[in-house]
């Protein structure tokens, strides 16, 4: 994993870029040989993927349609998509997509927007984004894992609110917080 010098292509914030590594979130989760970082562009062409030798998984990328990985089964150490997943109409689909592709023992790691933090409010549409599908909480987002792959397939490792301390949920303001105002959640594949 060779990380980024220059922070200014990432979708990423900065901050939270340099806390993962400094946790040890990025070497934990996403240390091995193929990492394949979908969605990585969020409509900003002079995107770069996560880590300079990711691949970083687009609409553009040969044989992706948006839905089916032009990859085999087995074929990655990690799949990373970072506010992606509220994009997707078919939540199912993409959830046993990337778990095919995923090896056992690899990690799926998800990050999408706290609704709470992001919106403020429960359903679409979206104040800051009309693209936005559906709103997360933890639970939300669990539900859907849940609703979409077999619980024997998957473990849970990691889960948390990656939140803005200063955040008030109680000031009525629409804004969404400064950021962070996200969920990760890292799925390992079990079998």
């Amino acid at each position: 994993m060779i990380f980024h010098e220059d922070l200014s292509g990432l979708i990423e914030g900065a901050s939270t870029y340099r806390e993962r590594i400094e946790s040890g979130f990025f070497q934990s989760y996403m240390s091995g040989g193929v990492v394949l970082d979908i969605g990585y562009k969020g409509g900003n062409e002079n995107a770069v993927p996560i880590f300079k030798d990711a691949i970083g998984v687009d609409l553009d990328y040969p044989g992706y349609n948006g839905r089916v990985l032009p990859f085999n089964d087995n074929y990655a150490d990690t799949i990373f998509s970072s506010h992606v997943l509220e994009h997707i109409s078919d939540y199912c689909g993409a959830f046993m997509e990337w778990l095919r592709v995923v090896k056992v023992n690899g990690y799926i790691v998800i990050i999408v927007p706290h609704m709470h933090l992001y919106e403020r409010k429960n359903y679409p549409p979206s104040r800051h984004n009309m693209d936005h599908k559906r709103f997360y909480t933890p639970a939300r987002l669990l539900r859907e894992i849940e609703e979409s792959i077999d619980i024997a397939r998957y473990q849970v490792v990691h889960l948390r609110e990656n939140r803005n301390k200063t955040f008030d949920y109680f000031s009525g303001d629409p804004n969404h917080s400064v950021s962070p105002y996200e969920i990760e959640c890292v799925l390992m594949k079990t079998a």
